[in-house]
């Protein structure tokens, strides 16, 4: 299987967990790109890779295999259609776009240009996820799904922070807003929503409600029941100012519980930014036997593996098991969720393609 020659497309937090997988699998970063040129030469030099502070440097090289965009998501649409249009496979960060229509253009231009595309959404990859998978058959006929994400942002309920990225000045945007489109939601629930679309498959229907304090332009919480082929999910993403509760008791609380005819299955997965010291475990309930099976796994990085995964299909030039789509369907669904709290009802959801079974 031949190296790939990558360009990683900004240094900012996220892509720290980049570099490593792409040096474990076996991937040769030849350039580095982010506006702040000083970001991006420390990690240059670790790789011996080019520095550009303009992405089409890169996308110029002929190559150039592969564009790990690992930036903030308002450039990811430039950066994504840049790369498809140059011909290159593309990784491209959550969320994928500011709203689904973006998304939409995003990932038909991959299908047209007949370019590899993923949207990483590492928690599929999660090995406790992966044997929830595994085991879903086991339930039978999935009745109802509690699926959600609490996270401890301190708090913010009680009134807009004066500074910091969490501060919405009059006439002006968050940080939070500008890194990420939204609060809670494009954070910390885009990331549930991939794992009820992997899981469960599209939703066909959703109720939602969303919290915007006065005076800020981010959401704390977005909480909704939707209707899926596989029983009724009810959806909750949070933030919190509760440091000493969660499974950890870290002020992280991040669960699932699927409930079939047959038995039940609870994951609890610990803080997104410690995938080497804590791990994700799983509970596998079988009525059938009257017993309940715990599944603890040492800790990885589920970086490391969806990166191994989209590396590899892309070394073979073929997609493989996961949708073009997966970003796409998240944004959809992010901006139903929207529309929803919005209308005040619930909303069928316009899903743009064919329905798709759970990738």
């Amino acid at each position: 299987m031949k190296t790939l020659n990558a360009a990683v497309i900004g240094c900012g937090s996220i892509a720290r967990f980049h570099f490593p997988a792409l040096e474990k699998a076996g991937v040769r970063v030849a350039w580095v790109c982010d506006l702040n040129a000083e970001a991006a030469r420390p990690w240059a030099e670790k790789c011996g890779a080019r520095v550009t502070t303009d992405f089409r440097d890169a996308l110029a090289d002929p190559a150039l295999d592969l564009v790990d965009v690992t930036a903030i998501a308002p450039v990811h649409k430039p950066v994504c259609l840049a790369a498809i249009a140059a011909g290159k496979a593309v990784i491209c960060e959550k969320t994928l776009a500011e709203n689904a229509e973006d998304a939409w253009q995003i990932v038909s231009a991959a299908r047209e240009r007949g370019v590899v595309f993923y949207t990483s959404y590492m928690k599929r990859f999660i090995p406790a996820v992966a044997k929830a998978r595994e085991l879903l058959p086991q339930l039978g006929r999935i009745l109802t799904t509690h699926i959600r994400a609490h996270q401890c942002w301190g708090d913010l309920w009680t009134e807009n922070p004066a500074s910091g990225h969490a501060h919405t000045p009059p006439g002006g945007r968050s940080g939070i807003a500008v890194k990420y489109a939204g609060g809670i939601l494009p954070c910390g629930g885009s990331h549930i929503l991939d794992l009820v679309l992997f899981l469960l498959g599209r939703p066909t229907r959703l109720h939602a409600v969303v919290h915007t304090p006065p005076g800020r332009d981010y959401d704390l919480l977005a909480a909704a029941l939707m209707e899926t082929p596989n029983g009724v999910v009810h959806f909750e993403a949070l933030t919190h100012a509760l440091r000493r509760i969660g499974a950890w008791r870290d002020g992280w609380d991040e669960r699932f519980e699927i409930t079939g005819v047959h038995g039940r299955l609870e994951l609890y997965s610990p803080l997104w930014d410690r995938p080497d010291t804590h791990a994700a475990y799983l509970v596998h309930y079988d009525n059938r036997t009257a017993q309940a099976v715990e599944y603890r796994f040492a800790p990885v990085s589920p970086f490391e593996r969806a990166v191994a995964f989209f590396c590899g299909n892309i070394a073979r030039g073929q997609q493989g098991e996961q949708s073009p789509l997966t970003g796409y369907e998240v944004d959809e669904l992010i901006e139903q969720f929207r529309r929803s709290a919005g209308l005040g009802r619930s909303v069928e959801i316009p899903w743009r393609d064919a329905p798709a079974t759970p990738s």
